[in-house]
């Protein structure tokens, strides 16, 4: 009976390390919130994109369903801030990440060292984008875990080659974690140039072990976890004690904890216990929520304090962090972000001689046909004037009194030449143009593909460049708009019943080759080509 008991406690308490997400940890919360990244852009068209990056999660590890409008709350400071959002993944907006994996090897876990590397390679690397993603193995035993970032193949040869080194004693744990911290704050994002630098890169340390150390330094395990939170690294943990003493547990927890990353208990050494928890992990990392909402130019957010609260049925109060100044991909920018690269407007350039000269012949052409015009209109409002010596009142004339001078015959205005332009007049700059399809996926249109072009219309009206008629779409639903890169972002135009891009109702939504568009009854497939 009592080690029974030690057991349930043991248990609470590793339940209670899952939970806790800030620095006043929620022991009664089912629901844990994070906020792992901010990111403030100027818009294409006006105003400014706040994206949050949110990791929200029930206490069992699961994603929470936070589809509904009103189950999320943006607080800037203690202030709610309504304004429209778009919910997005993580895989979605194909953003970098650094993960380092540190394993133990130790002789304790060599029974269940195949099944740990089997698994991480199947459930959880082969779900990674091998574009944007960097991994490092660090197995540790006797001697502390060395490694450094590479590719997603690397990587997968370097844990293959994982085997256990045989040492019966504690094994170096918390040096590892050091080492594999000091790996990721020397990381750099593949895209970074020397004119980009300090692109955001979202950073995690994967550690799967027993929880043993040879310092056994409890204080220290707080301090790296709280030194990872402060880089921007979150700790995720797979424990399990092959030999079923699950104290040192608690090391992991208290990692996870301090670092706002994820404790999961794995409870038997078998494919079958590890695969299920794997997964869940990997889909934290893919699916993690990604929030974009839409600002006003005059919304002063820089500086501020931002944090998530959801509501409803799965209530949570996620941490705070700083809401950096507006730019792209992390560096300052004048103009509008597209494609994560700052786009400069062109500067406005002076007319010349030929320039005025076009324009005053235009003023000047204009007011003739205006003039022209109301000439026309008046003539024919004006009562007709009887012919000299018609009877008062005929045809509908004036009488004209004695001595009156009959008005002049009417004459056909001149024509006035056109005035050609000058031949080496400015040109007007081509809009921005695009090679990307819309591929219909059912209805009487099916299989046929639609060439986009800027300011590509969808909707009810007849004019429309895709007319859909159903009784779920809008008279104007949505556009389609090109940047200057040639990137396609996809506007809602206020419909009733929204438009979904794979799944998820956005209002703006820059389009990616396969994403699928759902408009009514209608589903498009959009090709990049």
């Amino acid at each position: 009976m009592p080690r029974r008991l030690l057991l349930c406690v043991t248990a609470l308490v590793c339940a209670w390390a899952t939970s806790a997400i800030a620095d006043e940890p929620d022991t009664t919360s089912s629901y844990r919130a994070v906020v792992d990244r901010v990111d403030l852009e100027p818009a294409a068209i006006t105003g400014l994109r706040l994206r949050v990056y949110l990791s929200a999660l029930s206490i069992d590890g699961h994603l929470l369903d936070l589809t509904d409008p009103k189950s999320i709350r943006l607080m800037i400071g203690n202030t709610e801030k309504k304004v429209p959002y778009a919910l997005g993944t993580y895989h979605e907006v194909h953003d970098e990440t650094a993960i380092v994996f540190v394993i133990e090897n130790a002789q304790a876990y060599a029974e269940v060292l195949p099944t740990v590397i089997e698994t991480l390679d199947s459930k959880l690397i082969d779900t990674l984008r091998d574009q944007g993603t960097q991994i490092a193995v660090m197995p540790y035993g006797d001697t502390t875990g060395t490694g450094k970032l590479a590719t997603i193949k690397v990587g997968k040869q370097k844990l293959a080659a994982i085997a256990s080194d045989g040492s019966p004693g504690d094994p170096a744990l918390l040096d590892t974690v050091e080492r594999a911290l000091s790996v990721l704050k020397r990381a750099k994002s593949e895209a970074e140039t020397e004119t980009s630098k300090g692109r955001p890169l979202r950073k995690m340390i994967i550690i799967v072990g027993d929880g043993r150390d040879r310092a056994n330094d409890r204080d220290r395990v707080t301090r790296i976890g709280r030194k990872a939170a402060k880089d921007g690294v979150r700790i995720h943990v797979l424990a399990f004690a092959p030999t079923d003493v699950r104290r040192p547990l608690l090391a992991l927890g208290e990692l996870a904890k301090q670092s706002l990353g994820t404790f999961r208990w794995v409870r038997g050494a078998k494919p079958d216990s590890w695969g299920p928890v794997v997964s869940l992990l990997a889909e934290e990392i893919n699916r993690q929520n990604v929030i974009t909402f839409f600002l006003g130019l005059d919304d002063d957010v820089s500086g501020k304090k931002l944090k998530i609260v959801t509501v409803g049925r799965t209530e949570a109060t996620s941490n705070e962090l700083k809401i950096p100044d507006a730019g792209c991909g992390g560096n300052p920018c004048d103009g509008y972000c597209a494609a994560e690269q700052c786009m400069i407007p062109a500067a406005p350039q002076g007319r010349g001689i030929f320039g005025w000269l076009l324009l005053l012949g235009g003023i000047g052409i204009g007011g003739i046909v205006v003039l022209g015009v109301a000439g026309a209109i008046i003539t024919k409002r004006s009562p007709s004037i009887a012919p000299p010596g018609a009877p008062p009142g005929a045809s509908g004339a004036m009488p004209q009194p004695p001595g009156a001078i009959p008005p002049p015959p009417k004459t056909k205005p001149s024509k006035v030449p056109k005035s050609k332009p000058p031949k080496d007049a400015p040109v007007a700059p081509a809009l921005p143009q695009t090679t990307a399809v819309l591929f219909v996926l059912g209805g009487p249109r099916a299989g046929e593909r639609i060439p986009l072009r800027h300011g590509f219309s969808i909707g009810k009206a007849p004019g429309s460049d895709l007319v859909i008629d159903d009784g779920f779409a809008s008279t104007h639903h949505a556009q389609i708009g090109v940047d200057a890169t040639g990137a396609c972002h996809l506007y809602d135009r206020g419909s009733t019943n929204g438009t979904l891009c794979n799944g998820v109702r956005v209002t703006e939504y820059a389009l990616k080759d396969g994403v699928i568009i759902q408009i009514g009854n209608t589903q498009l497939r959009f090709l990049a080509q």
